[in-house]
């Protein structure tokens, strides 16, 4: 997943949570007695509230899984530059006996 399509989701679920948010004071103020607008309303941000802590989660877990990923193909790198070696010492201890 590309670091921008992250960001974008995460810019959208803030601006999505913002619009709720003021919709839910207008309503509020403007029509106090509309509880079960209020209550839907709030349920869905505190929805929105567990995307955004889960996208942040995922975000955090996919930089370590890079990271590893990048570790571990630079410990094969320097394992195959070994074997290499080692091979080629292999291959002059046979001749030179």
């Amino acid at each position: 997943m590309e670091d921008l399509e992250i960001f974008k989701a995460q810019v959208l679920v803030q601006y999505t949570y913002a619009k709720i948010q003021d919709s839910v004071d207008d309503i509020k103020k403007r029509n106090p007695h509309r509880t079960d607008l209020i209550t839907s309303m709030e349920s869905s941000l505190s929805d929105l509230q567990t995307v955004r802590n889960t996208i942040e989660l995922m975000e955090k877990e996919l930089r370590f899984a890079r990271s590893t990923a990048f570790r571990l193909e630079r410990i094969g790198l320097e394992l195959k530059a070994e074997l290499k070696e080692l091979k080629n010492e292999n291959e002059m201890l046979k001749t030179g006996l």
